[in-house]
């Protein structure tokens, strides 16, 4: 039979989860990996499980429920996953979570989920996702892959110069314009390879040519990683 694809290619958010419980069903490898994620998102993760991977039993952050799923497990949650290998459990989580207006994830029914998790690439707060629609996500981790050696970890601190000169408002919403050029020719004056090679003297160089006095690295308070040459 044909693989039956979703219906729309979806519309892409970043969820603020600092703090917020999200609520896996599962312990597997598939239900570590999420809950893992969760945690670098910040929420409140509760993890339901009769068996539990040995190495997610040490992260304490996780609170961990060790029995099957229940009927009411999902009260207070702003997400919810359903990671079993077992097709009725995460059936009946998505019921539950549908009644209580709770977004879905269901690991072994994309089409059905009310969310899709991309594969992701971390440089600091810079993150890249890339996302097959459910029909492929060995496709979408080799894509990110192939990013991650176009956008090393120098993004970071490119990152770091764009949100200081935003700060310095600089580049304030009323000027996107303006921004847009300032970012460009940064970019375009190797900014991203001077930090790769932490050759700070070009760095300050290509600021003080491009914006004037006053907005050195030191200026915008801003320190290259140690470990760069």
């Amino acid at each position: 039979m044909a693989e039956c694809p979703l219906t729309s290619p979806g519309y892409p958010l970043q969820f603020q989860l600092n703090g917020r419980l999200c609520i896996v069903v599962g312990g597997g490898r598939v239900g570590l990996r999420k809950a893992s994620g969760l945690l670098r998102a910040g929420a409140r993760v509760r993890l339901i499980t009769a068996a539990v991977a040995a190495d997610l039993s040490l992260r304490q952050e996780i609170e961990i429920i060790r029995r099957p799923y229940q009927e009411g497990d999902l009260a207070g949650a702003v997400l919810a996953f359903a990671a079993t290998d077992d097709r009725q459990v995460n059936a009946a989580v998505a019921a539950e979570a549908r009644r209580r207006h709770i977004p879905v994830n269901i690991a072994d029914d994309p089409a059905a989920s009310d969310f899709l998790l991309p594969a992701t690439l971390l440089r600091g707060d810079l993150t890249i996702a890339v996302t097959t629609g459910g029909r492929s996500p060995a496709l979408a981790a080799q894509v990110r892959d192939q990013l991650a050696e176009l956008v090393g970890p120098e993004w970071e601190i490119v990152l770091e110069i764009a949100a200081a000169l935003r700060r310095k408002r600089l580049t304030v919403p009323e000027k996107a314009g303006y921004n847009q050029g300032i970012l460009r020719q940064l970019l375009e004056g190797g900014l991203p390879s001077l930090i790769s090679g932490g050759d700070a003297k070009e760095i300050d160089d290509l600021l003080g040519r491009l914006l004037g006095k006053g907005f050195s690295l030191a200026d915008l308070g801003i320190h290259l990683p140690k470990g760069m040459p």
